[in-house]
């Protein structure tokens, strides 16, 4: 990687992998609070599957606009606007007294962080040439894996707080993983330049250079559009990305909702479970990173993405069948790591091929319409479990779902 990337990705990865850590353990840490809060609030699985996928709602009604207002707000006053409601939200779920309150914030929860993760992505198209972005975004996807991997030992530790002040463990949960998001919501105003013609530590040299390789980096005739609804007109392989990452996220979540509860189901104990659940994402962490350096240092995006497609889905069809705790854990690290290992090469890949004037647009109505695979996934999986009492035909439907992902991302990479 050239020095001026490598000095960008050091100044603005580590703090933005903090952010996303946050945001992603906001967002999944009830799949441990469900551990002991489906119980006090009267929740069965098909009930916490409705209830983890109603943020996908929220997220798919406010993304597209939250993108445009970051646009023209800024990065840095936008995202400290997120940070601050979705961390306000998160800290309030903590005194819920009934489930209908408890979906409604989830709703509201998705709604602050609508904008969050499709800004950052946008964010880092004004920073880096797509030649080294899916490497550098593979360090701020890897905040996914991290965010696991340190907070389901926490989480469980947290959930043993019961009783603590009067306050109960999944109740602790909630106000200590939330906090967070508030402090760092005003730190982003100092730590979060909104573009390199702001920063004193590049030279005039590095933003001339910087300027010439993301002209160069952008396809030679763009699709013009110059309203949203021309988007779907302009570029219509906004759709097939769409479905694409609509397959991805019924795996993403489908593991961040269940893997716990799952692992449960094997006998686990809770004192065990925190660290039994972090395992796959240990794995992910590293194969994150490396794949995605391979299809940066290759020049290549449709087998590394296809591959890790279908690595997630036999790890899914392995935990299904597995027959103990143990071989449960290394069918979902097997899953981890290909749906996290494919998520920078896609974002890479898909910003590469529809670059032009709409390219933030793009990125929304993607992020906007595929994450409704986080609804979608966790819904069916509850049903599932509540029809036939077992893991096994939900996590099949998750893996078939990948299989048909791989098909089309490879399909799109071709074009």
């Amino acid at each position: 990687m050239p020095p001026l990337y490598r000095r960008i990705a050091l100044r603005l990865v580590p703090f933005l992998m903090l952010l996303y850590l946050v945001a992603f353990l906001d967002r999944v840490n009830i799949s441990f609070a469900a551990l002991t809060m489906n119980r006090d609030l009267g929740i069965g699985a098909s009930l916490f599957g409705v209830a983890a996928g109603m943020f996908f709602f929220g997220y798919f009604l406010f993304e597209l606009p939250s993108n445009l207002m970051l646009l023209r707000v800024g990065a840095r006053r936008w995202i400290m606007v997120l940070m601050l409601l979705w961390g306000l939200v998160s800290v309030s779920t903590a005194f819920v007294p009934n489930v209908t309150l408890y979906i409604a914030l989830r709703f509201l929860l998705g709604a602050a962080e609508a904008g969050f993760f499709p800004g950052i992505i946008l964010y880092l198209t004004f920073w880096l040439p797509a030649q080294v972005r899916s490497s550098i975004m593979a360090w701020f996807v890897a905040a996914i894996p991290l965010s696991n991997l340190i907070g389901s030992p926490i989480s469980a530790r947290i959930l043993e707080l019961h009783n603590i002040l009067g306050i109960k463990g999944w109740q602790w949960l909630f106000l200590l993983e939330g906090s967070p998001a508030l402090l760092l919501g005003v730190l982003v105003l100092f730590f979060l330049p909104d573009k390199p013609g702001d920063v004193p530590w590049l030279t005039p040299e590095d933003k001339q250079t910087l300027a010439r390789d993301l002209r160069a980096a952008e396809p030679a005739h763009p699709a013009q559009a110059h309203s949203i609804l021309d988007l779907f007109t302009a570029q219509p392989a906004v759709y097939g990305w769409s479905f694409a990452y609509f397959c991805m996220t019924i795996g993403i979540y489908g593991l961040g909702f269940w893997l716990p509860t799952v692992l449960a189901s094997h006998g686990l104990a809770l004192r065990n479970l925190g660290w039994a659940a972090a395992l796959p994402y240990l794995a992910a962490t590293f194969a994150t990173v490396l794949w995605s350096r391979s299809s940066d240092r290759l020049r290549e995006q449709r087998i590394h993405l296809a591959a890790a497609f279908l690595t997630a889905a036999a790890g899914f069809v392995l935990a299904a069948l597995a027959p103990n705790a143990a071989t449960a854990i290394i069918g979902f690290a097997l899953a981890a790591i290909g749906v996290l290992a494919a998520m920078p090469v896609f974002w890479s890949a898909a910003t590469l091929r529809l670059a032009g004037p709409m390219v933030g647009a793009s990125i929304a109505v993607i992020n906007s319409i595929g994450n409704l695979g986080g609804f979608v996934g966790p819904v069916l999986m509850g049903w599932l479990h509540q029809a036939t009492h077992t893991y096994l035909a939900g996590l099949i439907t998750i893996a078939a779902a990948l299989i048909i992902g791989a098909l089309t991302a490879a399909r799109l990479c071709k074009t």
